[in-house]
């Protein structure tokens, strides 16, 4: 039982490792944002592009296929992730 405690609390630790990680990435990802959204401003440039987010949907997609995720949750993070940069666009 000991041994499985431990294994378990190696993956734990692992697993908040990564957590860690995907909130630094989402910081990142946010900051690049609110640069694009810099210079669509100084072009008069919409905020929403729809090419590009199909463009984006489609690469998740891929991704998705590629790494075994199920490709309707990554869609759905990233709706999530698309209406966050939205915002951050929208209220700079």
């Amino acid at each position: 039982m000991e041994d499985i405690q431990k294994a378990l609390q190696e993956f734990r630790n692992q697993i908040d490792t990564i957590d860690k990680e995907l909130v630094y990435l989402l910081s990142r990802r946010f900051e690049l944002v609110s640069s694009v959204w810099d210079l669509k401003k100084m072009v008069n440039m919409q905020t929403l592009q729809p090419n590009r987010w199909n463009e984006v949907l489609q690469k998740i997609k891929d991704y998705s296929e590629e790494y075994w995720v199920n490709p309707n949750f990554t869609h759905e993070v990233w709706e999530l992730i698309h209406k966050e940069a939205l915002s951050i666009e929208n209220n700079k």
